[in-house]
Protein backbone atom coordinates (compact mmCIF):
# COMPACT_ATOMS: atom_id res chain seq x y z
CA UNK A 1 0.00 0.00 0.00
CA UNK A 2 1.43 3.35 -1.21
CA UNK A 3 1.04 6.84 1.23
CA UNK A 4 -1.65 7.99 -0.54
CA UNK A 5 -3.59 4.76 -0.25
CA UNK A 6 -2.98 4.68 3.71
CA UNK A 7 -3.84 8.65 3.43
CA UNK A 8 -7.25 7.63 1.91
CA UNK A 9 -7.70 5.01 5.00
CA UNK A 10 -7.31 7.74 7.22
CA UNK A 11 -10.30 9.10 8.71
CA UNK A 12 -11.56 12.66 7.33
CA UNK A 13 -11.81 13.96 10.70
CA UNK A 14 -8.32 13.04 11.75
CA UNK A 15 -7.29 15.86 8.96
CA UNK A 16 -8.91 18.73 10.68
CA UNK A 17 -7.95 17.65 14.49
CA UNK A 18 -5.82 20.94 16.36
CA UNK A 19 -3.68 19.59 18.60
CA UNK A 20 -3.80 20.88 21.79
CA UNK A 21 -1.28 20.04 25.35
CA UNK A 22 -0.84 21.44 29.15
CA UNK A 23 2.24 22.62 29.50
CA UNK A 24 3.37 23.84 33.34
CA UNK A 25 3.29 27.23 34.11
CA UNK A 26 5.54 28.80 36.70
CA UNK A 27 4.74 32.93 35.91
CA UNK A 28 0.45 31.74 36.61
CA UNK A 29 1.56 29.35 39.52
CA UNK A 30 3.36 32.18 41.22
CA UNK A 31 0.30 34.50 40.22
CA UNK A 32 -2.55 32.46 41.55
CA UNK A 33 -0.41 31.23 44.66
CA UNK A 34 -0.26 27.54 43.17
CA UNK A 35 2.01 25.24 42.93
CA UNK A 36 1.03 23.36 40.00
CA UNK A 37 -0.87 26.41 37.45
CA UNK A 38 -1.53 24.28 33.88
CA UNK A 39 -2.27 26.13 30.73
CA UNK A 40 -3.85 24.59 27.65
CA UNK A 41 -2.15 25.41 23.89
CA UNK A 42 -3.01 24.51 20.67
CA UNK A 43 -1.37 24.71 17.32
CA UNK A 44 -1.71 27.61 15.48
CA UNK A 45 -2.80 27.89 11.91
CA UNK A 46 0.24 28.04 9.51
CA UNK A 47 -0.96 31.23 7.62
CA UNK A 48 -1.94 32.75 10.87
CA UNK A 49 1.55 31.95 12.66
CA UNK A 50 3.83 32.73 9.42
CA UNK A 51 1.80 36.17 9.09
CA UNK A 52 2.26 36.96 13.35
CA UNK A 53 5.76 35.79 12.84
CA UNK A 54 6.47 38.29 10.02
CA UNK A 55 5.97 40.82 12.48
CA UNK A 56 9.56 40.46 13.33
CA UNK A 57 10.86 41.07 9.83
CA UNK A 58 11.61 44.49 8.78
CA UNK A 59 10.62 45.88 4.69
CA UNK A 60 14.31 44.66 3.81
CA UNK A 61 13.33 40.96 5.02
CA UNK A 62 15.83 41.78 8.01
CA UNK A 63 15.08 40.02 11.60
CA UNK A 64 14.23 42.37 14.42
CA UNK A 65 15.01 41.40 17.61
CA UNK A 66 13.82 44.09 19.09
CA UNK A 67 10.14 42.85 17.75
CA UNK A 68 10.56 39.42 18.96
CA UNK A 69 8.85 39.66 22.71
CA UNK A 70 5.99 41.29 20.60
CA UNK A 71 5.50 39.04 18.17
CA UNK A 72 5.71 35.78 20.79
CA UNK A 73 2.97 37.65 22.96
CA UNK A 74 0.28 37.38 20.04
CA UNK A 75 1.79 34.18 19.17
CA UNK A 76 0.74 33.27 22.71
CA UNK A 77 -2.43 34.77 22.43
CA UNK A 78 -3.55 32.87 19.39
CA UNK A 79 -2.70 29.41 20.95
CA UNK A 80 -3.43 29.68 24.30
CA UNK A 81 -6.75 27.93 25.09
CA UNK A 82 -7.09 28.11 28.92
CA UNK A 83 -7.29 30.68 29.87
CA UNK A 84 -9.09 32.42 27.31
CA UNK A 85 -7.47 35.39 27.09
CA UNK A 86 -10.31 36.28 24.53
CA UNK A 87 -12.26 37.09 27.66
CA UNK A 88 -13.64 40.35 28.04
CA UNK A 89 -14.57 40.22 31.36
CA UNK A 90 -10.86 39.35 32.33
CA UNK A 91 -9.14 41.75 30.00
CA UNK A 92 -10.82 44.36 31.78
CA UNK A 93 -9.95 43.03 35.19
CA UNK A 94 -6.47 43.22 34.40
CA UNK A 95 -7.00 46.81 32.22
CA UNK A 96 -5.70 45.42 28.84
CA UNK A 97 -7.41 46.63 25.12
CA UNK A 98 -6.09 43.11 23.65
CA UNK A 99 -5.44 39.31 24.32
CA UNK A 100 -2.12 39.94 23.17
CA UNK A 101 -1.57 42.74 26.47
CA UNK A 102 -3.19 40.14 28.37
CA UNK A 103 -0.71 37.59 27.81
CA UNK A 104 2.38 39.68 28.36
CA UNK A 105 0.37 40.91 31.44
CA UNK A 106 -0.22 37.56 32.79
CA UNK A 107 3.15 35.17 31.55
CA UNK A 108 5.84 38.15 31.15
CA UNK A 109 9.11 36.54 30.09
CA UNK A 110 7.43 33.00 29.99
CA UNK A 111 5.43 34.37 27.04
CA UNK A 112 8.70 33.09 25.33
CA UNK A 113 8.91 29.89 26.62
CA UNK A 114 5.09 29.20 25.95
CA UNK A 115 5.47 30.62 22.43
CA UNK A 116 7.94 27.55 21.75
CA UNK A 117 6.09 25.44 22.86
CA UNK A 118 3.26 26.66 20.36
CA UNK A 119 5.40 26.21 17.60
CA UNK A 120 6.72 23.10 18.35
CA UNK A 121 3.13 21.76 18.63
CA UNK A 122 2.17 23.91 15.21
CA UNK A 123 5.07 22.01 13.65
CA UNK A 124 7.27 25.06 13.16
CA UNK A 125 9.96 23.87 15.71
CA UNK A 126 11.93 20.41 15.38
CA UNK A 127 11.70 19.12 19.33
CA UNK A 128 14.71 16.65 18.34
CA UNK A 129 16.77 19.14 16.80
CA UNK A 130 15.79 22.04 19.94
CA UNK A 131 17.17 18.68 21.97
CA UNK A 132 19.82 18.32 19.84
CA UNK A 133 21.02 22.05 19.90
CA UNK A 134 20.50 22.39 24.41
CA UNK A 135 22.38 18.93 24.49
CA UNK A 136 25.33 20.70 22.40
Amino acid sequence: MNLAERLLAVDKKEFDKIGKKEIDSKQLSKLLGVSDAKITIQAVDGDIYTSLSAGAVNKKGNFEYEKSFSVNTKIVAAGIVDPDLKNEELLKHIGVATPAEAARKIFKGEVNVISDEIAKLSGFINEEETEKEVKN
